[in-house]
């Protein structure tokens, strides 16, 4: 884990007014957790953190061992926080660049969790199969003709992968939602984040695709419409 501490020491040396205070310092807290982060992860934001309750106050957490999915894992934020919060859980998280990866396992490790987290380079849900109480998801959702408009913070800092969500802001959740029904990945609870602007989209898209469901809008702290669940 070298590269990440080398990382967090260069990162520290920026003067640049706009550079993001999270990659100065090297971490920041998702509720109670310390995560370490860099140039190559999203910054966790606060409303994120309201996942891993709705995810404990959706399943049954006295059953067996709860198998969880997480896709675009990043910094590993969610999935670690899951995991110092229920015993009985084992994660798959899944994330397209090794270098995210490569801190989403730090996190891990320094957060012990390490034995309950498998975590897996891939492109969304390409040849994944099985079946799963959670799926978990905070995918780049932000237009691509949108980014240049964005806070010179986020948009000069923040890693492009993980923010840009293509034409609509919308791709990559469709991508994932065709791949969990064509590939019969079972589930019993999924939840994604998204951007207000895409509720009817999201909405839409997640009864068109599965069908017999219960899908339900959910807000953020800020009670803002931030999150998408299906059961």
């Amino acid at each position: 884990m070298q590269d990440i501490k080398q990382n967090k020491i260069d990162s520290n040396k920026n003067t640049d007014k706009n550079y993001p205070l999270a990659y100065q310092k090297g971490f920041i807290y998702f509720n109670d957790l310390k995560i370490s982060v860099n140039k190559n992860v999203l910054i966790p934001r606060a409303e994120t953190q309201d996942i891993t309750q709705h995810i404990i106050n959706n399943i049954n957490t006295k059953k067996g061992t709860i198998k969880i999915l997480e896709i675009g894992t990043g910094s590993g934020c969610i999935s670690i926080d899951i995991a110092t919060k229920l015993d009985n859980c084992k994660i798959t998280a899944i994330d397209i660049s090794e270098k995210a990866l490569q801190v989403a396992k730090y996190n891990a490790q320094k957060h012990k969790v390490v034995e309950k987290i498998d975590f897996i380079q891939n492109d969304l849900l390409k040849d994944i199969t099985g079946d799963f109480n959670v799926i978990v998801a905070n995918l780049p959702y932000i237009p691509t003709s949108y980014l240049n408009k964005l806070d010179e913070s986020v948009k000069n800092y923040e890693p492009m992968l993980a923010l840009d969500g293509g034409e609509d802001g919308f791709e990559l959740y469709k991508k994932m939602f065709n791949q969990i029904k064509s590939q019969n990945i079972k589930f019993e609870y999924l939840i994604i984040e998204l951007d207000d602007s895409h509720i009817e989209l999201a909405k839409n898209t997640a009864k068109n695709t599965f069908s017999n469901r219960e899908i339900k809008i959910l807000k953020d702290r800020y009670k803002y419409d931030r999150f998408l669940q299906v059961k």
